[in-house]
């Protein structure tokens, strides 16, 4: 499914109406009807009766005025209240508030003192609470009627769907000073990047995405860079395996990994590209804890990396490595590799002269700070698993600053750097190097322990070969690992760790081929 921003939104609305007649007022019709129909599954579930409709005087105040003639239309009891200067209400927006009115329903605005006071006691008695206020236009700040209005439902403690997006939050950042806490946001046709970024993921609940009568080819245009990583993208690009399947054809992965005091990081990733579905998994290590993980490691191949005179990887290393990459379909380099500058030069050495796909992750990023161009110069597209801290040394910059503006820095660093970057944050993102995006639709707040990213490297890698295009494993293995995650999470969040995730991998794939 794609994603759409704002702009993009607006842009479809209007070429709704002038390549296929279908007007505003016609889209603001089904909206409202589908914000119904969700409201009343709401309301179903506890039997109850009483609506309050708080709305604003643009489109999304349109929306919800359609949606409280439907409901009072079935039966509910629905109030409406508005905020605004209602001179400023838009055409369509205008028809169906007089229509409103023409029923004879409750429809109060929220100006005077007295206002105020009885918006308070409607407040208190509802069921639901419709949010309409603002809708995908919103930009901050909020004016302070609003926040009062916002900060009241909020406190009120009472159930609320958000219309298209909660209002107070951005829809193509997720950012939000104040914005209304939603336990279900309905949203139309293609779902916003704010209901999925931090911190507006929090805000918006369970997300529905109703259809409200847009043409497909609209909806499924190629202009649109943005996609949701969900089931039917996985399941679109991660082939059925075949009966004559054999270990080779499903993946045969190189890591590069570990060193002392760091074991788990290695153990982890080559153990998750085994549980994601790759056949063979050869760990290479330097040669100092190799004693110490072969016997641990039963199904996958450890080998020694020689060691400098030092006692550093180097040219003995890359020298042991490269005649031997004919033998591997990708090779992982990272994971608890330490970030010493010998290293960071083995890193950079190698990645240069391998012809091999490259998956690079934690302490090998760090080898690409300052050295960013580099990357252009790989034989192959490589992928690159960074957090946040890793992204910013990256990209010369701070973590506040990323945050700021994920979004667009992640989709720059992947053109500029001809990588596909999966940049690791509360919703992760996966950027590619023609500019398209897509961001995860799973995962969960038990997964911020020690050892999911080298859990997801590895995962990455496990899928790469069973996936329809190579680099789609990046998004596929993501999906996977979140999947995985939550299949975790169900025994709690809490105490969750980075080996549950690698157990509950084959669960995940089942699930995906399961449905």
């Amino acid at each position: 499914m794609h994603i759409a921003m704002s702009k993009e939104m607006h842009n479809i609305d209007l070429r709704c109406a002038e390549e296929y007649g279908i007007s505003e007022l016609v889209l603001m019709e089904n909206a409202g009807c589908a914000t119904a129909e969700v409201a009343a599954s709401l309301l179903q579930q506890s039997g109850s009766k009483k609506v309050l409709v708080v709305a604003s005087t643009g489109n999304n105040g349109g929306d919800g005025f359609v949606a409280a003639r439907h409901l009072a239309n079935a039966g509910y009891s629905v109030t409406v209240f508005v905020s605004g200067d209602k001179a400023h209400l838009k055409n369509s927006a205008q028809i169906n508030y007089d229509i409103l009115h023409a029923m004879k329903l409750r429809v109060f605005d929220i100006k005077s003192e007295g206002d105020w006071n009885r918006f308070k006691v409607y407040l208190r008695f509802t069921d639901l609470v419709v949010d309409a206020l603002m809708g995908t236009g919103f930009m901050a700040p909020l004016r302070d009627d609003l926040q009062q209005i916002i900060k009241a439902i909020n406190q009120s403690g009472k159930k609320t769907l958000s219309i298209d997006v909660p209002s107070g939050v951005e829809a193509d950042t997720g950012r939000t000073e104040l914005g209304i806490k939603a336990d279900t946001t309905v949203t139309f046709s293609l779902p916003k990047p704010g209901l999925y970024l931090y911190p507006g993921c929090e805000h918006a609940g369970r997300v529905v995405v109703k259809n409200i009568g847009i043409p497909r080819a609209l909806l499924a245009n190629e202009r649109l860079k943005c996609e949701l990583i969900d089931e039917a993208l996985v399941q679109n690009n991660l082939l059925p395996r075949p009966i004559t399947t054999y270990k080779g054809s499903c993946g045969r992965i190189l890591a590069i990994a570990g060193s002392t005091g760091y074991l788990g990081a290695a153990e982890l990733c080559s153990k998750a590209a085994l549980r994601a579905g790759a056949g063979i998994v050869t760990l290479a290590v330097p040669e100092d804890i190799y004693a110490l993980l072969a016997p641990k490691l039963t199904e996958i191949m450890v080998r020694p990396l020689p060691l400098e005179d030092d006692g550093t990887l180097g040219t003995k290393a890359i020298e042991y490595l490269l005649p031997r990459e004919e033998s591997y379909d990708v090779i992982l380099i990272g994971p608890g590799l330490g970030r010493g500058e010998a290293v960071m030069n083995f890193v950079r050495d190698l990645a240069q002269k391998t012809k091999k796909p490259l998956l690079i992750d934690a302490d090998a990023i760090y080898a690409f700070a300052k050295h960013g161009a580099e990357l252009k110069k790989l034989a192959q597209v490589p992928i690159l698993t960074p957090h946040l801290g890793e992204l910013s040394a990256l990209l010369g910059t701070k973590v506040k600053d990323l945050k700021a503006d994920l979004w667009n820095l992640v989709r720059q660093a992947a053109q500029e750097f001809n990588a596909i970057i999966v940049a690791k944050s509360e919703r992760t993102i996966v950027a590619y190097p023609d500019g398209k995006l897509h961001l995860t639709s799973v995962g969960n707040a038990g997964m911020a322990t020690a050892g999911s990213g080298d859990v997801l490297a590895g995962t990455i890698c496990g899928v790469r070969m069973e996936c329809s295009k190579p680099e789609i494993a990046a998004s596929v293995g993501v999906y996977l690992h979140g999947k995985a995650g939550d299949i975790a999470a169900q025994k709690g969040m809490a105490g969750l760790i980075a080996g549950d995730l690698v157990e509950s991998l084959p669960a995940a794939r089942q699930f995906i081929e399961g449905h």
